[in-house]
């Protein structure tokens, strides 16, 4: 007979071990089964920092969301005695007129400042000239301009995911790695869920595979979810103290054209070599197990000498590191966070597209809710699956 959970948690990146932790806390009996051995480079939820601010210009339904897992990650660093969090402040900076549009909006600065204004997040707007004086290693064009929220900062991915994990563990829950789930069924009984090692069955269901929830997703909704490479480096500094939280803060600059987007971040003393960039490129989707994981020399070069090099001082043509990251984006680069349309004992998680991590704690507090109580404290009525049916892929 196969052991009886009372829910089962299938993915332990962001979103699933924020939904196990969650829901042990509250005394359910809880299974969490992965793939691969979480924290790890091969999903979504890796990097050593993340971008955390309050004002988010992607929509202002998010602002509940993030606020709420300010509060968690503030807990998990009490209960675990481990720091979670890095106060660098955050700079959002564009050109009035990009062409290019960020997770949907054409004005990203401006949009910012309008949910910060609403919702009363400290922040500034400021100009070029304002932004070279305050961090001279920034070299913005006369025409650029800045959001600016101090109170943004890094969160350290791999220990808010391993914190989240042991104290499931302390809770009570298992936890099974290096299992692929195979398939799940739901019944008016319960939900079985098949492995490569067995069955598990449980009274409810939490699926939060990241890049690879669209093999789980009904069919009709699969074309919905596309699965992106995007590649983090690290180069070396040439004085690393410069890239540290307390005096630099993470940089989202948007370019004229998506091509030109580019971010920096600071460096904690205790984090990776080197100081960490990135880009995004939603050209090609292809899926998970296909994804191309060697990083050629040409596009370290391109990071460096396109993208770097014109717009921050202070960096060595070294990249000490590179790894893969993948982006799974919805055709509105919105969240995905419903019922399974055929049975609610599952609950399904993507909220990706790039700019999930912020908000992952609420998210496995939401899916923890969801299962266990049936609602919720949040409104996710914009991350609905039927806005997926019958999408084509791009």
């Amino acid at each position: 007979m196969a052991e009886q959970y009372d829910v089962i948690v299938v993915g332990l990146g962001a979103m699933g071990a924020a939904a196990l932790y969650q829901a042990s806390k509250r005394g359910a009996k809880a299974l969490g089964i992965d793939r691969y051995h979480p924290p790890h480079t091969l999903g979504s939820s890796h990097g050593d920092t993340r971008i955390t601010r309050e004002a988010i210009g992607e929509g202002e339904f998010y602002v509940p969301l993030v606020r709420r897992s300010d509060q968690i990650w503030r807990e998990l660093e009490s209960l675990s005695g481990r720091r979670l969090f890095e106060q660098s402040g955050g700079l959002i900076i564009a050109p009035p007129s990009a062409s290019a549009t960020f997770h949907g909006e054409g004005d990203f600065v401006e949009a910012s400042a309008r949910v910060a204004m609403r919702h009363g997040i400290a922040h500034e707007v400021i100009d070029a000239e304002e932004i070279r004086r305050r961090h001279p290693l920034l070299k913005p064009r006369s025409i650029d301009r800045a959001y600016y929220e101090p109170g943004a900062g890094v969160l350290r991915p791999e220990r808010c995911i391993q914190t989240q994990l042991d104290l499931a563990r302390q809770a009570g829950a298992a936890i099974q790695m290096g299992e692929k789930v195979t398939g799940y069924e739901a019944t008016d009984n319960g939900v079985t869920v098949t492995s490569e090692r067995g069955r598990y069955c449980a009274d409810k269901l939490i699926l939060a595979a990241g890049a690879w929830m669209a093999d789980l997703l009904p069919g009709d909704c699969r074309a919905g979810l596309r699965v992106c490479r995007q590649v983090i480096y690290w180069f070396e500094a040439e004085d690393i103290s410069q890239f540290d939280p307390q005096v630099f803060p993470w940089v989202i600059w948007i370019g004229e054209t998506l091509e030109e987007f580019w971010s920096t971040f600071p460096a904690p003393p205790d984090g990776e070599a080197g100081v960490k960039l990135v880009t995004e490129q939603y050209h090609r989707a292809s899926h998970p197990d296909a994804v191309e994981r060697e990083i050629a020399a040409e596009e370290r070069a391109d990071m460096y000498y396109r993208l770097t090099e014109p717009r921050l001082k202070g960096l060595r043509d070294n990249c000490l590191r590179a790894d893969v990251c993948m982006y799974t984006v919805t055709p509105d680069e919105h969240f995905l966070i419903d019922y399974h349309p055929e049975s609610e004992r599952v609950v399904i998680a993507s909220p990706c597209s790039g700019h999930g991590f912020k908000h992952s704690a609420a998210v496995g507090e939401t899916l923890a809710q969801m299962a266990l109580d049936g609602r919720t404290e949040f409104d996710i009525s914009s991350f609905n699956l039927a806005r997926l049916a019958g999408s084509t892929t791009v």
